[in-house]
């Protein structure tokens, strides 16, 4: 068995590979199995926590495992192959996480999300907001950046201009919502944001920094005015989705929510109108295992060609 550290997934696995990756776990979501993420406590507050998935096509089966110690993460990712058993590597998982969520985003992005868009607006300015403006640019061209939150926003749109040559410049949270063509919170927020009376019409709106169902970053206006409500993997969200699973009853029907899976072999029972289109999509991401043991397996097998395992 293999490792792999985190290094060389960074020198391994670039922003669009993981963009591809995603795609094609999403889009062969319905012949694999999930399993959905446990999370145990103890009493000096560890958290342990782990997700996985089997991907038959692939020829892998994994799980990523990983610690919560004052709010900071620590994440590993075992691989095994689905034919002979045997585990294949452990892979650290801290710069994975960051590509694989950024890129599950974008290919919602470039499903759901309009042709024109011209602005993206980002509220957060840490790890995921940096993974999340490359993967956007993948599939979107913006005309601006901007970017909104609670600290290091100048640095970050300073970053961002001259690292990707798109102007980015530093906004209140409320203008980033009303501007955005395209709006990605990752955030630590609690309770929501901003009032989604204030989102723009026709945006598309990825909300990514919520993973339990007692936070949330979107309020129930915002969920409501959603012409299309997405999320990776439906039995999770309706567990830990709190953007959703905390909206007054009425808000929306979950029978009405729709999966990635589906957004990418086309499947969704939603599509965007021709010409004038003023609806507003929602994608709420929690983070399923499937993404991790996805790129996981495409990290293995560029390593295994790089070493000639």
């Amino acid at each position: 068995m293999k490792l792999i550290t985190n290094q060389q997934v960074s020198e391994l696995v670039t922003t669009a590979d993981a963009v591809q990756a995603m795609r094609e776990a999403f889009a062969a979501a319905g012949s694999g199995a999930q399993q959905a993420r446990v999370r145990t406590s103890a009493s000096n507050g560890v958290m342990l926590s782990m997700m996985g998935a089997v991907i038959p096509d692939a020829g892998i089966a994994g799980a990523k495992v990983y610690t919560t110690i004052k709010g900071a993460f620590k994440f590993v990712i075992t691989l095994f192959s689905t034919e002979t058993g045997a585990p294949l590597a452990t892979i650290e998982g801290d710069t994975m996480t960051g590509l694989r969520t950024a890129a599950a985003t974008a290919v919602a992005c470039d499903a759901l999300a309009r042709k024109d868009v011209e602005t993206l607006a980002v509220i957060g300015t840490g790890v995921q907001a940096r993974s999340h403006i490359p993967a956007l640019l993948q599939v979107r061209k913006f005309k601006e950046i901007l970017i909104a939150g609670l600290s290091g926003q100048q640095e970050l749109a300073d970053e961002v201009t001259k690292t990707y040559g798109v102007p980015a410049r530093v906004v209140e949270i409320d203008d980033a919502a009303r501007q955005a063509d395209v709006l990605v919170t990752v955030t630590r927020a609690s309770t929501p944001l901003f009032s989604g009376d204030l989102l723009k019409p026709g945006a598309f709106v990825a909300a990514v920094g919520a993973s339990k169902a007692t936070v949330r970053e979107l309020d129930d206006v915002a969920i409501k005015r959603a012409a299309a409500l997405v999320v990776e993997w439906k039995p999770q969200a309706q567990i830990e989705a709190g953007d959703l699973v905390q909206c007054a009853p009425g808000t929306f029907d979950w029978a009405n929510v729709w999966e990635l899976g589906q957004a990418v072999d086309g499947s969704i029972g939603y599509k965007r109108k021709e010409g004038k289109d003023d609806d507003i999509v929602i994608y709420k991401a929690i983070g399923i295992g499937l993404e991790d043991v996805a790129l996981a397996g495409l990290a293995y097998r560029k390593a295994a060609a790089q070493n000639g395992w």
